[in-house]
C-alpha cells in the first residue's frame, strides 16, 4: 500500500470515529397531533414524518444513530412533557407564544422539573425582542432558578410575514438588540440560537464582549446554501476570536429528523476546525453550559 493510500485509510477511519463522538443538540422540537405542521418535504429532500408521534420515533431514531446522549427539545408543556416520557435524554425547554401560559404556572413547572430551559424564545416571529416587557417577570424567574434562556436570532423561512407572522421582521433578529437583557440579568444564562444567522458578527462581537454568552448553531448547519455560508463564516470569525468554546451544536429539526445528519455531515466536512475543535462544539461546551455532572 503506498502513502496516498495509508493516509486516505487513515483518513477514513479518523472520520468514522468523529462521527461516533458523542454529542449534546441543543435545539430540538417536539409537537403533538394538534400543534403538528409536518408531513412535507424540505427543499433539501429530507422526508418529513406525516404525524406528530412518526416525527418523535424518527428523532429518537436520530439521536440513536448520532450518539446524541442529552438533548434540548422546545415546544408546548404538552409536547415536551411527551417527548421526555418517551426518553430520558431529553431536556424539556418551553417554547413561547404569541401569548404566554400564566406566570404562576411557569414557575410551578420550573420548580418541578417540568421546564428546565426557556425557550426557544421566539419573540421575533411576535414583534419583539427578550427585551419587551411581557418577558421580564420570565427572565427573573429563569434569573433565580438557574434556569437556561434559549432565544431565537436572524431571520426565518422564505415568506414568513405573509405565510404565519404578520409581525415578524429579520431586524428583530439582531443579538445585538437584547444587549439590556444581559445587563439587567448578569446571572441569567441566554444562548443565542443560530449564532445570530445574517446578524453572525454581531453574535461573535456579544460573545466576545459578554464572556458567559453562548449560542448553538441551529439551521446555519442544513437548512439552505445561504446558511451554510453564514455558519462557515460564523465559525472562522468564532475561532479567529477565541470564543469558539462557547458555540454548541444544535439541529433546529423542526418537523425534517433527517436534518440532524445533514448537520452532522456538514460541521464534519469543515477542515479548518480541528478534532478538538469539533468535540467542543457538539460536546463539551454544552455540558459546562447546561452544568450537567458526567
Amino acid at each position: 500500500m503506498d502513502y496516498k493510500s495509508i493516509l486516505l485509510s487513515f483518513l477514513g477511519t479518523f472520520i468514522a470515529t468523529l462521527g461516533n463522538s458523542q454529542i449534546f443538540d441543543v435545539h430540538l422540537h417536539s409537537y403533538t397531533d394538534n400543534d403538528y405542521w409536518g408531513g412535507q418535504t424540505h427543499p433539501t429532500g429530507i422526508m418529513s414524518p406525516s404525524s406528530a408521534q412518526e416525527h418523535l420515533a424518527q428523532t429518537i431514531e436520530m439521536m440513536d444513530k448520532h450518539n446524541v446522549q442529552y438533548a434540548i427539545v422546545s415546544g408546548s408543556v404538552e409536547s415536551i412533557s411527551k417527548y421526555v416520557e418517551a426518553d430520558s435524554r431529553f431536556i424539556p425547554g418551553y417554547m413561547d407564544e404569541e401569548e404566554l401560559i400564566p406566570i404562576k404556572e411557569f414557575e410551578t413547572h420550573v420548580k418541578e422539573g417540568t421546564i428546565r430551559v426557556f425557550g426557544e424564545v421566539a419573540g421575533v416571529y411576535f414583534g419583539r425582542t427578550l427585551n419587551d416587557p411581557i418577558y421580564a417577570p420570565y427572565l427573573k424567574i429563569c434569573e433565580e432558578y438557574g434556569i437556561p434562556v434559549a432565544y431565537h436570532t436572524g431571520g426565518g423561512p422564505p415568506m414568513t410575514p405573509y405565510r404565519c407572522c404578520p409581525k415578524f421582521r429579520i431586524s428583530h433578529g439582531d443579538p445585538l438588540l437584547i444587549e439590556d437583557v444581559l445587563i439587567k440579568y448578569p446571572k441569567l444564562q441566554v444562548y443565542l440560537m443560530h449564532s445570530g444567522e445574517v446578524f453572525f458578527e454581531n453574535a461573535v462581537r456579544m460573545l466576545n464582549l459578554y464572556q458567559h454568552l453562548y449560542v448553538d448553531l441551529g439551521v446555519l448547519l442544513w437548512v439552505s446554501p445561504l446558511t451554510q455560508d453564514y455558519a462557515v463564516r460564523f465559525l472562522k470569525s468564532a475561532k479567529n476570536s477565541g470564543v469558539l468554546n462557547r458555540v454548541m451544536f444544535g439541529t433546529d429539526q423542526m418537523v425534517w429528523p433527517g436534518a440532524a445528519t445533514k448537520s452532522i455531515e456538514f460541521l464534519n466536512s469543515l477542515e479548518f476546525l480541528t478534532p478538538e475543535d469539533k468535540q467542543m462544539i457538539v460536546y463539551d461546551n454544552a455540558i459546562r453550559f447546561f452544568k450537567i455532572d458526567e
